[in-house]
């Protein structure tokens, strides 16, 4: 009896392995080479019509990182009319409020999610200059104080889950209706031009968001271990500014004689920062101004202000500019993964009905989920961008969004809107001279330990391939999984 249950399971073994095909074969090798065991993979590759052509692990929920985006903007396509409709009400507008002590009025920078508004030098349309001229030019002398007003949206400037180490670069920036230079500022650190003395560390003209608290020295960086002589020498600098402080700190080695280092940081309140930005403007054209800059926000679930109703109540603004197009910020989001763009258009859709919250877009973006017939126990989104380390989504659920939308009358526009391999956006470097060199269009995801690819491809037969593909757990000391998954993803398109 045991004899003849080891041979019915010896011919089990023998035909699962005949039926595992060349391909599955081939992904698996592909997929999990030595160096990246323990990744958790997720894939799943259709036709059009949702017939699975190669499945891994394609129920279970993964961390999506940018691919959460996605949802975002296919949100905003499927809502594109009443979004439209809302443009007159949007843009970036000057008022003024009662006066201030000394009986100068008070100047408010309205801002309603415009996330193009700058004031660099080589700025040529919505520029905060523009406004500036405004003011100068009707003969206001005087102002008691500039106030970034941002309560157009709920303050919400960070979104669940994000990590707090991001917070302070420009892909974590706070969210604010009042955004002026994508919410970021620059440090640039130069060598001194004696060894051993401080680097010297300035901001970049206007950006004088935090107190600079320098204790770098200008020196070779250190050298390695002498058990690891061939390694190179580790570089050292550090930046580091923690959310709501009003510093930045600055420390390491600047090697003598390297060129300049620029880096960028995400602002805390973008709204206080335009308020300061303009009053410089303002100072420059020759209007006083009295006391310091402010800003103004809305807590969540509180109503607007009334200075922000009495200019929807018909009383016209002292200046304004006009909103962008929202394909504009369409494609900054899905070409080159924009955080910020993604989390804006989040709370437009938030506004279309409701208060402007990120929970009031994520209302509409289940609403999608649910016309395109995705299981509610697919998906967990808790952001706009892919920022939060708490979003869930199984490579179906992208999937099937991918079919969904490609039957909507949006759909190719919404798809044109991805990145192209070897072509543009964040796949420009990507599948060159392959199979899928201009005939994949996909959006990318990356996180730490993450990597994510879902879009369309064609494949060698000349068929459509939808796919959505996910790595979670990546060991740190792999700097991507991005070149498994291009050739895995090469491989099937050259297979079908």
């Amino acid at each position: 009896m045991q004899t003849t249950f080891r041979a019915i399971l010896l011919v089990a073994c023998l035909l699962v392995a005949a039926c595992v095909s060349p391909l599955q074969r081939d992904l698996e090798t592909i997929l999990q080479p030595p160096e990246l065991q323990g990744v958790r993979w997720g894939l799943l590759v259709t036709d059009m019509q949702g017939h699975e052509i190669v499945a891994l692990n394609p129920d279970q929920r993964f961390l999506p990182a940018s691919n959460t985006k996605l949802f975002t903007t296919a949100a905003v396509f499927r809502w594109q009319d009443e979004l439209d409709a809302m443009l007159p009400r949007l843009g970036t507008f000057i008022a003024l409020e009662d006066v201030g002590e000394t009986g100068a009025p008070v100047l408010v920078l309205h801002g309603r999610g415009d996330p193009a508004l700058s004031d660099t030098p080589d700025c040529e349309t919505r520029c905060l200059a523009t406004l500036a001229d405004a003011v100068a030019g009707i003969g206001l002398t005087t102002i008691a104080h500039v106030i970034g007003d941002d309560t157009w949206f709920p303050d919400q400037r960070w979104g669940p889950g994000w990590s707090w180490d991001d917070l302070q670069t420009r892909y974590g920036t706070a969210i604010s209706a009042l955004t002026v230079n994508n919410n970021t500022v620059t440090l640039t650190i130069t060598p001194a031009a004696t060894e051993g003395a401080p680097a010297d560390v300035a901001w970049a003209p206007g950006d004088a968001a935090y107190t600079i608290l320098n204790d770098t020295v200008t020196a070779p960086r250190p050298q390695p271990d002498t058990d690891n002589a061939g390694e190179a020498a580790q570089d050292d600098l550090r930046v580091s500014h923690l959310p709501g402080t009003a510093s930045v700190r600055v420390s390491g080695h600047v090697p003598p004689g390297s060129g300049p280092r620029r880096v960028p940081l995400g602002l805390d309140d973008p709204a206080l920062a335009a308020a300061t930005r303009l009053g410089a403007l303002l100072a420059a054209r020759g209007v006083t101004v009295e006391g310091p800059p402010v800003s103004r926000h809305r807590p969540p679930g509180a109503a607007p202000q009334a200075a922000l109703t009495a200019l929807d109540d018909g009383d016209k603004p002292l200046a304004a500019l006009a909103p962008p197009a929202f394909a504009d910020a369409l494609v900054a989001v899905s070409k080159d993964s924009r955080n910020l763009q993604a989390e804006l258009l989040l709370r437009h859709l938030g506004h279309i009905s409701e208060d402007g919250s990120a929970e009031a877009g994520l209302g509409r973006v289940t609403a999608l989920l649910d016309e395109a017939g995705v299981r509610p126990d697919g998906y967990d989104l808790f952001d706009g961008s892919g920022m939060s380390v708490y979003n869930r989504v199984s490579p179906r659920t992208i999937v099937r969004l991918l079919i969904y939308a490609a039957t909507q009358d949006w759909g190719e526009d919404w798809k044109d809107t991805f990145p192209v391999g070897g072509t543009d956006g964040s796949l420009k470097r990507r599948f060159r001279g392959t199979i899928l060199d201009g005939n994949i269009f996909a959006k990318t995801g990356t996180l730490k330990g993450t990597n994510a690819l879902s879009g369309y491809m064609t494949a060698a037969s000349g068929q459509t391939l939808v796919f959505a593909v996910i790595a979670n757990e990546r060991p740190l000391a792999v700097s991507s999984s991005a070149p498994m998954m291009d050739a895995a993803l090469v491989r099937i398109a050259e297979g079908n």
